[in-house]
């Protein structure tokens, strides 16, 4: 029970301290959505719950607090609520190296600056017709992690193949650097 205080305790901490409250564009598209998606109030609802039940409305909430708030926290803004053409340009200097981000809709570019030339380090895009997040660089496309709404779960894609995590009971997700420069994913209970 003090595991569970502690962590609560600490999360919310983090949450109110550090300002990483964002818009949640995401579940907003899915909200607006549900509300286009037909014109009687009876049938909206129950499209809501079958949302809710699917849990379509928690895992959209959930990939904004753990992906897309966060990414409109550093870098201003947040891919997923752009318009198609609009752009927007960050520079973030991390460990003495200054990177543009450049976030487009659904895409978000980095490139490494260099006092002679600049460096394409890639770009991350996100795929609404997978639900997915993939790395791109150099016309080699690299999934990272997608959503299979028809099984409900978590799927990662890394250098050992692919690790599946039912989306129901990951508690909550961590990513942490191994001494070999690998990520691997924690789950915590």
């Amino acid at each position: 029970m003090k595991k569970i205080f502690f962590l609560a305790s600490a999360l919310s901490l983090m949450i109110t301290q550090t300002g990483c409250f964002g818009s949640f564009s995401l579940i907003k598209k899915v909200y607006e959505f549900n509300e286009s998606a037909v014109d009687n109030d009876i049938l909206k609802t129950l499209l809501f719950y079958v949302l809710n039940i699917v849990p379509v409305y928690g895992v959209a909430g959930a990939l904004d607090v753990i992906i897309f708030n966060l990414l409109e926290f550093w870098t201003g803004s947040n891919p997923i609520s752009m318009a198609p053409g609009q752009m927007e340009e960050q520079l973030i200097k991390f460990n003495g190296i200054t990177y543009k981000v450049t976030a487009t809709k659904n895409k978000m570019a980095f490139v490494k600056l260099e006092v002679e030339n600049a460096v394409d380090m890639g770009s991350l895009a996100f795929d609404m017709n997978d639900y997915a997040w993939s790395f791109e660089k150099n016309g080699e496309v690299n999934k990272l992690v997608s959503y299979d709404l028809a099984n409900n779960q978590l799927n990662y894609y890394t250098s050992n193949g692919i690790t599946s995590i039912d989306a129901e009971a990951v508690k909550c997700l961590a990513l942490e650097k191994s001494s070999s420069s690998n990520s691997e994913v924690l789950l915590c209970n």
